[in-house]
């Protein structure tokens, strides 16, 4: 069989620096050297001399693909006017005219690369560096070589006939006991989500003592329920909430996910509401940062024998076979530059792939306008409320509301109508009859709806943590001062994410997680080289330290999601593929212990000389090249089951046998820390009892990692740091569980986050 051509690529960038320079030179090396891509270089041909524009026409029209090495003299050079014509800029405008004469035939030809050191900003704007694809490294040099060389990660397959709603578990694709499997795990995850989100509609007191009524308007009609609409209106099920900031996007998707699970049969998708806070286009294409959101938050970090053999997590396998019907929320919180991005991710899911987001209005008819949408999408306004009603709602809920809020109904009716968060905080801070909500009427002093929300914001902690508590004398904050809940909850909302995750307490304070892993490196170090002496461990402990306190240097090892909470999976499936990778692993060892001792055998023997005829030769050759081949063979199986081994082990990403909460993901993390950190001291207490110093010392070694890698450890050195310094309380999870019932905070899975962005910005200085 032939050997497969390399696809001949030239390298198109600008000379800026000796760094930059050097780094393109490395790469294209790497490229050329180690990967086997035909590699062209203007460095390399300067052997000889050359027409370099004829060499550059050569390279560029005949060659498979353009590299575009993005730089700040590459992106200045594409827009420079008047300037004398060099190498990099006649590039530059023979790759603009290319796209210009034939974008079909071009666009997969120039690929735009970010090197260490530069970013998106310093491509081209014709080279689309945030609507069109763009390839980072090293994140991204995976990616970047499926497409040199034309092996894509996942294959479209030939269409088949059309199936039935059943038929996708009626598939020879799929086994009968894995389509079982990932049925019950959507009837899992179906009944949780319902679960859940009923609790929080109950917390945040949406329907007491009745919803506001919401309008919508879609393809120039109006209507007033999103589920059924969505359910008769939407035949590509890829949905676009369009609302102004408080208008109830995120209410309108908890109902709408709602609506959608009352309808659901069984073996249908599970609508399943994920906010898009945390998530980097990037960085992470989306299903793999669904699949991590999913198996964090939900019962679905076990893995699973998918149908290629691999072993994936139940969450990225209901995402492969379409179980989940994704509802991102809040697009808008996305950094600017990052939106364009994330929307060109989600196009490239496919226009067939069911998908619902919400976005503020504005943000998506800026995109729009720069021509950035989400493809296939229909798209759903919220419709401001109806003042009326609103008036009617305010004067039910609010002690003597008619009366005491005329005032303000009368400066209402002349502005925009109120957003559900202003109607949500006037009925809450107004509860107190001693307020006075006249005040808001006052157009000097509050001249907009936000200012009046602002005073609202300001109000708040005093309305849901009064000084005379009155029926709610229980519980542990129930006469907590509200400057101390003030200052608690300014400094959660100004930890710059939206969501109030426990392992991530310790990001505002930037030591505390470098210095628990160079605390677990010292450790590791010192205890496996302290056996030569004290002065040999603590050069070890000063080398290791710096390297494990690294992320970089981590991931190098790949040491990943050190940052975050794990758990034990002991589910059957999962021993039972444990078990026959350890039976695999032993048995590629012993065979190689075998190959190695038969090499041993001969080579003694040689050595020896027990070779005294043809006979003895013919055996110790046959020992020899057997032994060898042993070796050869099981010796490169093991090192790889080491280095990329197919296991991931019984400790997994957060997983629970119940749906998550922050407290159960803290106490299967714990259980992991402390599980780990108790086997290694009984390993060392036997040890010890053997007289085997050096071996009680790696132990030690190991435990002391173990427990300060983990989340829980980080969490407590943060809670008491910050604990300390008054910035929260001591018994933090009584607290936010607190705020969520007084409706301050929601809870998402295994996350708290503030009832809406626009009150963590009031209450984090921000507003």
């Amino acid at each position: 069989m032939p050997a497969k051509r390399s696809p001949r690529v030239f390298v198109s960038y600008a000379d800026d620096s000796g760094a930059h320079t050097d780094t393109v030179h490395e790469f294209a090396a790497q490229l050329r050297g180690k990967l086997g891509i035909d590699v062209r270089l203007d460095v390399w041909e300067r052997d000889r001399r050359r027409d370099w524009l004829e060499w550059v026409v050569d390279q560029i029209d005949h060659g498979d693909f353009v590299l575009a090495i993005g730089s700040p003299e590459y992106k200045r050079l594409a827009a420079a006017d008047g300037e004398s014509q060099n190498h990099a800029r006649f590039q530059l405008a023979m790759l603009r005219e290319h796209l210009a004469a034939d974008r079909a035939q071009w666009l997969p030809k120039i690929l735009p690369v970010v090197l260490p050191g530069c970013s998106a900003d310093d491509l081209p704007a014709f080279l689309q560096p945030y609507s069109a694809t763009r390839y980072a490294m090293p994140a991204q040099l995976d990616e970047l070589l499926r497409v040199l060389t034309g092996q894509p990660r996942r294959i479209q397959p030939e269409l088949g006939p059309l199936a039935d709603r059943d038929g996708l578990f009626r598939s020879p694709v799929l086994s009968d006991e894995l389509s079982r499997t990932l049925v019950e795990a959507a009837e899992g995850l179906a009944g949780a989500v319902a679960h859940l989100w009923k609790g929080e509609s109950e917390r945040l007191g949406l329907d007491d003592p009745r919803p506001l009524v919401t309008r919508w308007r879609a393809d120039g009609g109006e209507f007033d329920r999103i589920g059924p609409f969505f359910l008769r209106n939407v035949p590509s099920r890829r949905l676009l909430v369009l609302g102004r900031p408080g208008s109830g996007k995120s209410v309108a998707a908890i109902r709408l996910v709602s609506d959608l699970l009352g309808e659901r049969a069984r073996g249908g998708p599970v609508p399943v509401l994920v906010p898009v806070t945390d998530w980097h286009p990037g960085k992470l294409h989306p299903f793999d940062w669904l699949a991590r959101r999913l198996a964090r938050d939900h019962r679905l970090g076990r893995t699973v024998r998918w149908v290629d053999g691999t072993r994936i997590t139940l969450a990225s396998a209901l995402l492969e076979v379409a179980l989940v019907l994704p509802v991102l929320d809040g697009l808008e919180t996305i950094a600017h530059d990052l939106r364009p991005e994330a929307i060109a991710a989600l196009n490239r899911l496919g226009s067939s792939v069911p998908l619902i987001v919400t976005c503020g209005s504005a943000e998506y008819r800026e995109l729009d306008a720069a021509g950035v949408g989400l493809a296939r999408a229909t798209h759903a306004e919220l419709l401001p409320l109806d003042r009326d009603d609103v008036e009617k709602y305010l004067a039910e809920t609010v002690p003597r509301g008619a009366s005491r809020l005329a005032p303000l109904f009368a400066r209402l009716r002349a502005e925009p109508a109120p957003t559900p968060l202003l109607v949500w905080l006037l009925r809450v801070v107004h509860q107190d009859l001693a307020r006075d909500p006249a005040e808001l009427s006052d157009r000097v002093r509050f001249p907009d709806p936000d200012s009046i929300e602002a005073r609202l914001v300001q109000h708040l902690v005093r309305a849901v943590y009064p000084e005379h508590p009155g029926r709610r004398p229980h519980g542990a904050f129930a006469r907590v001062h509200h400057s101390s809940v003030q200052r608690w909850l300014a400094h959660l909302a100004s930890t710059g994410t939206a969501d109030i995750a426990w392992w991530q307490l310790d990001r505002p304070v930037r030591w505390i997680a470098p210095a628990c892993r160079v605390a677990a490196g010292a450790a590791l170090g010192f205890g496996l080289v302290s056996t030569a002496g004290v002065v040999p461990g603590l050069v070890a402990a000063a080398v290791v330290g710096p390297v494990a306190g690294s992320s970089r240097y981590l991931a190098r090892f790949n040491v990943t999601d050190v940052e975050t909470p794990h758990a034990f999976d002991g589910s059957r499936s999962k021993l039972r593929a444990e078990a026959g990778d350890l039976v695999k692993l032993l048995g590629s060892a012993v065979l190689f212990a075998v190959g190695v001792l038969a090499l041993l055998v001969a080579g003694r023997s040689v050595a020896a000389g027990l070779v005294h005829n043809l006979r003895a030769a013919l055996v110790l050759a046959a020992l020899a090249l057997g032994g060898g081949f042993l070796a050869w063979r099981f010796g490169r199986r093991l090192g790889h089951r080491m280095r990329h081994g197919r296991s991931d082990g019984l400790v997994v990403l957060a997983d629970l046998e119940r749906p998550t909460s922050p407290g159960g993901t803290l106490r299967a993390d714990r259980n992991v820390a402390l599980a780990g950190t108790g086997t290694m001291l009984a390993i060392a207490a036997v040890f010890a009892v053997l007289g085997v110093e050096y071996a009680v010392r790696i132990a030690l070694g190991y435990a002391a990692a173990w427990l300060l890698f983990s989340a829980y450890a980080r969490f407590t050195v943060t809670r008491l740091v910050l604990a300390g310094r008054g910035k929260l309380p001591w018994r933090l999870f009584a607290f936010l569980d607190d705020a969520r019932n007084r409706g301050v905070l929601r809870q998402y899975g295994a996350v708290h986050q503030f009832r809406h962005q626009h009150l963590q910005r009031h209450l984090g200085g921000r507003g």
